[in-house]
């Protein structure tokens, strides 16, 4: 009989193809390994020796035969495109419906997706299940099926404790699966992955940089003691044990660097494979992912999120961007929370190693209230049985830890500041009073008064009627999400310019909340719309930043005569305005912000969960999970529109060679830099625009649609139309 084989090679005889039994094996201990740091090793193993079994009929390896135009004597056996992946999943549900059945959807899965257990008028697992396995003819010897699951049953999360796992033992089959597979197929690429350096050579890069900062910092200034303060806080608790951690710091207060000195050490002391960072927003990752760079060096650090563009050579971050296969990872709350409720292969790939890491989470209070009690659970799961040690890293704490009155927070083992109301005193640079009702005119005024401010206010449109009451002048900045990343990019950096002190330049800013969250900004002055508590206090955190002024910076919070904020907005005002005559001059303050977090909780519990899928989790129970359904979940359902902004000439020549290639992908990220979202209407304004144009002149695709200081405008050489 002739050899049963996993890989084809095309143009090579079958002598040259991969066997599959040496397929299955190489799979099998990779998965193995992969889920050996959270007790998954004999699970993995099981999911890699089955996960291609189906290819062991004579159907299959017929159908293999016949793509390689080979006739041979399994061609009697030919019936069409036999779907291995759901013959595996059947045999072994056939010899266990328990564990068999968990591992049933990642055999099932392994190509196409996680499926749902049960779907109406769509081939689910149940009823790929309800056929009889075929005959697998492969010889080989099938180990005893595990059913221990390795967690303890935790009450009401058992349902989601199921489907985590599910996810989890997925991860490490496909990823397996694509090294493996790569291995034989495609060797070159197999060998440019990466070998990264060690925890232990990372610890050395990062406090020869680390001590080469201190040496040109000056000692005696307030801000840099109490740098050095939570810097020795941060050393001495990166010696406890693994769990979940606060680091709670003012802004300025330096907790990126000594959350990372943390986690290096912790990393160190407990063995912890790699540590990774997880931003909320886009306009700060760039930033941090920069000073990573600095301290680690350029070959630790994977920068994965969707505005990232790699040179078409770097293959070691193309490579690790799909399993995290590097020691220290900076990526967004999107891609952290959507992934570890995806189905899809390309998401779920990565997962497993997060698992035996430190994941330190900055500015957690930004995870949308409508979502926390889903990210909460992951943070819980990664924390109590995949080996995770988790630090929420935030200038303003919420309450999101464990009580009576929120039982869905999470069990916090220590803050690791020793004095957190010593240390916001020491560190305090601002005084935030409430200034009352202002029109956008007269913020306009309050803000020529001014050399060097920042205003920040809640919408697009609201920057955008500030800004148009100034005077027209390269001194007064608009920024706005309108503008594509490489323009706000551009124009932070003129931002920073203008503020050196050595430059000490006008510059009068007008944003939306994109600057707030950690953006390396200091102004003298910041001006702020009304906003919940947390808000308030990251623009407070442009205000003085570096302490370069004695007494305390004003910032001064405004209200607009009619409140037209969506209802996000609004509830969070109303919770922070309550506060402002029990807190004037001091809004920034750790009571301040418990107090404002408790309230605000308490009128959005019932909202922490919009989407049910806590609900879905929970009736999982029995192993019937819903795992497609479950990847509704997303962090930001966007209602907008993406548009290419084609001026650069950069951006020109990428729109222009879409047309010339098959797959656009690559070209398509590369534009994300180059890309603004906007809302539907605006979209029609302008196809309605574009229609009332000469014929011939214009098409939406190569109109020059672009963002600048004023907003969204649309140019030709007949005139110009503008759309807010």
């Amino acid at each position: 009989m002739n050899e049963y084989y996993a890989h084809s090679l095309a143009g090579e005889p079958p002598e040259k193809w991969q066997p599959l039994e040496e397929h299955l094996r190489n799979v099998a201990n990779l998965a193995a390994r992969f889920a050996r740091p959270f007790g998954g090793k004999d699970w993995g193993y099981q999911a890699g020796i089955n996960h291609d079994i189906g290819k062991g009929t004579k159907a299959w390896q017929a159908y293999l035969r016949k793509a390689n135009g080979i006739v041979d004597e399994f061609t009697k056996f030919l019936d069409g495109h036999p779907n291995h992946a759901a013959e595996g999943a059947r045999m072994l549900y056939a010899r266990s419906q328990q564990a068999g059945k968990i591992l049933a959807y990642c055999l099932a899965g392994h190509h196409g997706g996680l499926p749902n257990w049960h779907d109406i008028g769509r081939a689910a697992l149940r009823e790929k299940l309800a056929v009889p396995p075929a005959k697998i003819s492969f010889p080989y010897v099938q180990p005893k099926l595990t059913e221990t699951l390795p967690f303890v049953p935790d009450g009401e999360r058992f349902g989601f404790q199921l489907q985590f796992f599910t996810r989890m033992i997925f991860s490490c089959l496909v990823d397996a699966d694509f090294l493996d597979t790569e291995r034989f197929l495609d060797p070159q690429r197999a060998e440019r992955r990466a070998v990264y350096p060690e925890i232990t050579e990372l610890h050395r890069r990062f406090w020869k940089e680390f001590d080469a900062l201190r040496a040109g910092a000056d000692p005696e200034l307030n801000v840099n003691k109490q740098r050095e303060s939570v810097l020795a806080d941060c050393q001495v608790a990166a010696g406890n044990k693994p769990g979940i951690y606060t680091l709670t710091v003012p802004t300025g207060g330096g907790k990126t660097l000594a959350s990372l000195a943390f986690a290096l050490n912790h990393a160190f002391k407990h063995g912890k494979k790699r540590i990774i960072y997880v931003i909320p927003f886009t306009s700060i990752i760039e930033q941090n992912a920069r000073v990573f760079r600095q301290m680690l060096g350029d070959n630790a650090v994977l920068e994965h999120h969707c505005n990232f563009l790699t040179d078409d050579k770097d293959w070691r971050h193309k490579l690790a961007a799909e399993n995290w296969d590097a020691p220290v990872i900076v990526t967004t709350n999107v891609q952290f929370f959507d992934s570890f409720y995806a189905n899809r292969t390309s998401r779920c790939r990565k997962l497993h190693n997060v698992a035996n890491s430190i994941v330190i989470f900055d500015e957690v209070q930004a995870i949308p209230v409508e979502k926390l009690k889903p990210c909460l659970e992951v943070i819980k799961e990664l924390s109590a049985n995949y080996g995770v040690t988790t630090l929420l890293c935030t200038a303003t704490q919420p309450a999101i830890s464990s009580s009576e009155n929120f039982p869905a927070g999470l069990r916090i083992d220590s803050e690791i500041i020793r004095d957190v109301p010593a240390l916001f005193a020491n560190l305090k640079r601002t005084e935030e009073h409430f200034i009352g009702t202002l029109n956008e005119t007269e913020v306009a005024a309050r803000l020529m008064e001014h050399n060097q401010v920042l205003c920040v206010v809640n919408t697009r449109k609201q920057a955008l009627d500030i800004f148009s009451a100034m005077p027209e002048s390269d001194e007064n900045i608009h920024l706005s999400a309108l503008m594509h990343p490489a323009h706000r990019s551009k124009k932070l950096e003129e931002i920073r310019r203008r503020l050196r002190p050595e430059n000490n330049l006008p510059c009068r800013v007008v944003s939306t909340q994109l600057i707030e969250a950690g953006v390396d900004v200091d102004f003298p002055a910041v001006f702020r719309a009304v906003a919940g508590i947390d808000s308030i206090a990251q623009a407070a955190g442009r205000c003085n930043r570096n302490g370069l002024h004695t007494t305390p910076c004003l910032v001064s919070v405004f209200a607009f005569p009619e409140n037209r904020d969506c209802s996000f907005f609004k509830q969070a005002a109303q919770a922070a305005e309550k506060l402002f005559p029990r807190f004037a001059g001091r809004f920034t303050e750790p009571e301040c912000v418990r107090d404002y977090f408790e309230e605000y909780f308490w009128r959005n519990e019932q909202r922490m969960d919009m989407d049910g899928i806590l609900a879905d989790c929970r009736k999982a129970v029995m192993g019937e999970i819903q795992l497609k359904d479950l990847a509704r979940f997303q962090m930001i359902q966007s209602a907008t529109v993406p548009v290419i902004i084609a001026i650069d000439e950069e951006a020109v020549r990428l729109v222009n060679s879409l047309e010339h290639v098959e797959h656009k992908g690559g070209i398509l990220r590369k534009l994300q830099q180059y890309t603004v979202q906007i809302y539907p209407f605006q979209l029609e304004e302008i196809r309605d625009w574009l229609e009332n144009q000469p014929p011939g002149v214009w098409v939406l695709r190569s109109a020059e649609l672009y963002s600048d200081t004023t907003g969204l405008k649309c140019t030709s050489p007949q005139g110009e139309a503008f759309f807010g």
